[in-house]
């Protein structure tokens, strides 16, 4: 059976949160504490272990399943489907807004973004890009006019998206997946390098220019309004405060009851942040405060910074160790290189845990690009980064 690096870091990660969540819980058993709110801190601990043993099943079951295709037409095929599916949802939320499908939500409340059936827009971008990105990079084994049309539509879908959505975490981490890009590409002895750098510093002026209007008004918004932008920082502040006192994290189970101990912190910190950068002197923190003793939706506003607020530093250890493996794989592939460094500044806005879309691309990067951790007799048609041109 095959192991990748991948599942080889999620389960060495499993292993240690079952630890070190077990440890914690002993310390709140030990003073007293046996639950939170209606949450007992056991029984918290394992269900959110869950989540992450499903998603070490789903990697395994991804790649198990592209392993299994044996044909890049039947792949390709299947990812258009789910492209053009996006695009159908995608209009008729635009059409119904703002009580667009609402009947598939949580809430029948009005809602004013495009969300794709997710709870929320910040929760879409990295569905676009994944798909897109996988999507181009399969068609470069169609025939020439094919793998045209398919780019095309990838990019009429993508740039569709981008002019609807009214993601704010959409925006900034394209911007800086842009400014990686170029970093990326600053060789000018290479003319290719040097055409793609030009491209994406008149990408960056198009960006800048054409949404950094509505991208300000936005932010000022929050500021006036104190609504998400301040609950998502406050969070983080609250993971920090959190390693910053218990590096080696504090688990699954207790952590409900560490970040109702820093809530105070961290309001009291972001007082101080708002009124020294905007001149703020009263705040409206009536929608962090809404989490004192509270168990529900419990959690950092950021996949990363709540990992690492279970894991300490052996949490930060894994993105390191993932994010570096990924990395030297998409070096011969342009276009997965730029969904994967997108998806990896995501995981700083975006709760990771059901981010299912994040996960199949990097099972998908981690199983057909190099060979150091899988060299099957069979790729299902396709090549490997060593014979395989940049896309």
């Amino acid at each position: 059976m095959y192991v990748s690096k991948m599942q080889k870091y999620l389960f060495t990660l499993i292993l240690y949160l079952s630890f070190i969540s077990m440890v914690y819980i002993l310390v709140q058993f030990m003073q007293g504490s046996y639950s939170f709110g209606t949450e007992n801190l056991l029984g918290k601990a394992i269900k959110v272990l869950i989540y992450f043993v499903t998603i070490l099943l789903y990697v395994r079951h991804m790649q198990l399943v592209f392993s299994k295709i044996k044909s890049v037409r039947l792949l390709y095929s299947s990812f258009f489907i789910v492209v053009t599916f996006l695009l159908g949802i995608m209009i008729v939320e635009l059409v119904s807004m703002p009580n667009a499908l609402t009947f598939l939500h949580s809430k029948d409340t009005p809602y004013w973004r495009v969300r794709l059936l997710t709870s929320e827009s910040s929760t879409t971008g990295s569905i676009i890009v994944v798909y897109s990105a996988i999507l181009i990079y399969l068609s470069r084994h169609l025939n020439r006019f094919a793998r045209t049309l398919s780019h095309l539509y990838v990019a009429s879908f993508f740039l569709f998206y981008l002019f609807v959505t009214g993601s704010k975490g959409f925006l900034i981490v394209s911007l800086l997946t842009l400014v990686v890009t170029m970093i990326k590409f600053l060789d000018f002895r290479k003319k290719r390098n040097f055409i793609l750098l030009f491209m994406v510093i008149i990408a960056m002026y198009l960006f800048i220019a054409y949404f950094s209007a509505g991208l300000i008004g936005s932010f000022s918004n929050d500021i006036e309004n104190y609504t998400s932008s301040y609950t998502r920082m406050g969070t983080i502040i609250i993971a920090i405060a959190t390693v910053f006192h218990h590096p080696f994290g504090v688990g699954t189970g207790a952590y409900l009851m560490y970040f109702d101990h820093y809530l105070n912190d961290a309001i009291n910190l972001m007082s101080r942040l708002y009124y020294n950068l905007f001149g703020v002197s009263q705040i409206n923190a009536g929608e962090l405060l809404q989490y004192t003793g509270s168990d529900k939706n419990l959690g950092v506003k950021s996949g990363f910074f709540q990992w690492v607020m279970f894991g300490g530093i052996f949490a930060f250890v894994f993105f390191y160790l993932l994010a570096k493996n990924l990395i030297t794989k998409v070096k011969s592939s342009l276009i997965l290189f730029i969904a994967l460094i997108f998806n990896l500044f995501s995981l700083l806005f975006v709760a990771l845990e059901i981010k299912y879309e994040i996960w199949l691309l990097f099972a998908f990067i981690s199983l057909f690009l190099g060979n150091k951790d899988f060299n099957p007799t069979y790729t299902g048609g396709l090549q490997d980064e060593n014979t395989s041109s940049m896309q």
